[in-house]
Parts: C-alpha cells; sequence; structure tokens
C-alpha cells in the first residue's frame, strides 16, 4: 500500500560536469512545447500570475519610450503586465504578469530580452582595434620574415656561450 521508495542516486557523485548535464536551450523549448501539450484540456487558457522581482533603475526600460514595449508585449501576449513596489523600501519592484499560462511566460521571455538588451545598450562589449590589430599582425610577419631568413628578428643579441661576463 502506503510504501515510499527513495531515490537511488542520492549522495552519488556525478562524474561528469553540471555543464555538460544542462540541456540547451533549444532542447529545453522543445521540453516545454512537449509539456505544454500534456496539460489537460482548457487548463492553459486559466488566467496564471507570475512575478518577478528587479531593480527598479530598469524599468524603465522594460516599459520603453511612451510605454511602447509593455503595451507590444501585453498585445502580443495577450497579458496583463505591471510594475509594484517590491515594499519595504527597496531598490526592486515587482513585475506582475497575469493571462494565460504560455502568454505569461511568453510575456516574461519578452520582457527579460529587453532586460538584457538594455545592459548591452548600455554596457556594450569592447570592440577590438582593427587598425591597431593590423599594425600588430604586421610587426609579428616582419619579426618571422626575418627569423625565418637569419635575420635575428630585432631581439635582443645573443652572446656566445653560457654563463656571466667576466668570469
Amino acid at each position: 500500500g502506503g510504501e515510499r521508495r527513495r531515490s537511488r542516486s542520492r549522495g552519488r557523485r556525478r562524474s561528469r560536469s553540471r555543464e555538460r548535464e544542462l540541456p540547451t536551450s533549444a532542447a529545453m523549448l522543445q521540453a516545454l512545447g512537449a509539456t505544454a501539450a500534456e496539460f489537460p484540456a482548457g487548463s492553459l487558457e486559466i488566467e496564471y500570475t507570475i512575478t518577478c522581482d528587479l531593480p527598479r533603475v530598469k524599468v524603465s526600460a522594460l516599459i520603453g519610450k511612451s510605454g511602447e514595449h509593455i503595451k507590444a508585449v501585453r498585445r502580443i501576449t495577450n497579458t496583463q503586465v505591471h510594475f509594484d513596489d517590491a515594499g519595504g523600501g527597496t531598490e526592486m519592484q515587482t513585475m506582475s504578469i497575469k493571462g494565460p499560462l504560455v502568454g505569461t511566460y511568453r510575456a516574461h521571455a519578452l520582457m527579460m530580452r529587453r532586460y538584457h538588451e538594455d545592459d548591452l545598450e548600455k554596457n556594450p562589449p569592447p570592440q577590438a582595434d582593427v587598425g591597431a590589430l593590423q599594425e600588430q599582425l604586421a610587426q609579428l610577419k616582419k619579426q618571422l620574415d626575418m627569423a625565418q631568413r637569419g635575420g635575428g628578428g630585432g631581439g635582443p643579441p645573443k652572446g656566445k656561450g653560457k654563463g656571466k661576463k667576466g668570469r
């Protein structure tokens, strides 16, 4: 009757690193679709609410100029998206998304995409100075050419023998 079984994997060490075990984003999206397909009929259309606390300084970027981004997310996903104070005088605000289950998760993904796009706009990754790299490459090619021809290549002069001067 009421017999419980324990997982046999408890306490076992994993031989692979966690990174290799993590599924790809494409696999996770496929699994999410498969999970949604298994829901009981009509349950995906029920209204759900998800919340997420975000830094207050990011909220204006998530809303967008004249509310354009948040309005587009609401329209595309058929959800209600709004921000409330997280309480306690923190620097956080709570984003609430309400609507059909798949729509709420899509709205959350769209808002998080905008969150990260804003980070990239404010802190773009450093761009390589192509001219400086080309100059460095030219110098290295010149040194390699001189070394291959036996010209020494501009390194420090080499003395004869081993040891220190004056011995």
